[in-house]
């Protein structure tokens, strides 16, 4: 395709160069999000299987302990807990299918929380010799 290299060609197409460059540098090169209510906060889900070897599955008692010893004194502010069910494939291949705990986090996602996060992925995984945590984030609009 040839362009035309007309002063009147040039004329027409440098002010909308000119504001695409503009509309790019001030979104950032995306869309910003906007919420419809509420306001943007960072959604952390973490899940915990509540199997383990050698021993029997997390009892209530010993996962309520753990959410009130390594959890609540870092959101006090609040979180939900909801009872799941999934599978998981080990290191070693073999499939797990186990009762497990959806924690649902709402925070400013600063990188002061992530760290907080991460403590209490590492305490679980200590407390009850566990392979893994899985931690999911998100954005969220959130209203009260």
């Amino acid at each position: 395709m040839r362009i035309p290299h007309s002063t009147a060609f040039r004329s027409l197409l440098m002010p909308v160069l000119l504001c695409l460059s503009v509309l790019a540098s001030a979104c950032g090169g995306e869309p910003e999000a906007t919420c419809i209510a509420g306001s943007q906060q960072a959604r952390t889900e973490l899940l915990f299987g509540l199997d383990r070897a050698n021993a029997p599955p997390i009892s209530d008692t010993e996962w309520q302990d753990f959410v009130d010893t390594s959890v609540t004194p870092l959101f006090k502010e609040g979180l939900t807990v909801v009872d799941a069910g999934g599978q998981y494939l080990m290191t070693t291949g073999e499939l797990v299918k186990e009762n497990s705990k959806l924690m649902i986090l709402l925070h400013d996602g600063s990188a002061g929380r992530s760290k907080d996060i991460d403590t209490i992925r590492d305490a679980y995984k200590q407390r009850f010799n566990q392979e893994s945590v899985l931690r999911i984030d998100t954005t969220a609009c959130v209203a009260f």
